[in-house]
């Protein structure tokens, strides 16, 4: 994860215990994916903390970091539409045949899509907004690094006057 700082602009401080845990619950629900709610719920939960954490000064994220989680988030968020979509297909009892066969099947499709909190229709929704809370966070993070980039740079050049000024 580099190009990420924690701790207030303008410190280096560790970052707090819950920073770690909020961007490796994010990573580690998106690669679990939207058939897992445990996971979607890490990316919901982790999208929030990162956004709370950038909120309060306690993450930062140079140009480069911030251009490599943009395009992650974004890569996600452009797929959403289409995925959603084709859940919300699944979503919708398809016309099989009359069989008791047939109707089991289109029941489990529809179950699976939509029929409970757990189900993928819920699941992608949780991630997508975890992901947009993380996207939203990584603005803020990168808002962060160059105001600690800025009191860096007038720090050094208040030094560099003093020298010159001997």
């Amino acid at each position: 994860m580099g190009g990420s700082q924690f701790g207030a602009p303008g410190t280096f401080t560790p970052p707090p215990a819950a920073a770690g845990d909020a961007g490796s619950n994010f990573l580690s629900g998106l690669v679990d994916g939207p058939v897992d709610s445990e996971a979607a719920k890490r990316v919901s939960e982790g999208g929030h903390n990162l956004k709370a954490l950038a909120e309060g000064g306690h993450f930062a994220v140079n140009e480069e970091g911030f251009q490599a989680y943009i395009k992650a988030c974004d890569f996600f968020l452009d797929g959403y539409n289409r995925m959603i979509h084709e859940v919300y297909i699944l979503a919708n009892p398809a016309k099989m045949g009359g069989s008791e066969y047939a109707k089991a099947v289109a029941d489990f499709n529809v179950k699976v899509s939509d029929g409970d909190e757990e189900s993928l229709i819920p699941n992608l929704i949780r991630m997508r907004d975890g992901v947009q809370q993380a996207r939203e966070a990584m603005v803020i993070a990168r808002k962060n690094y160059r105001e600690t980039e800025d009191t860096h740079s007038m720090t050094f050049a208040e030094l560099n006057k003093g020298l010159q000024a001997k």
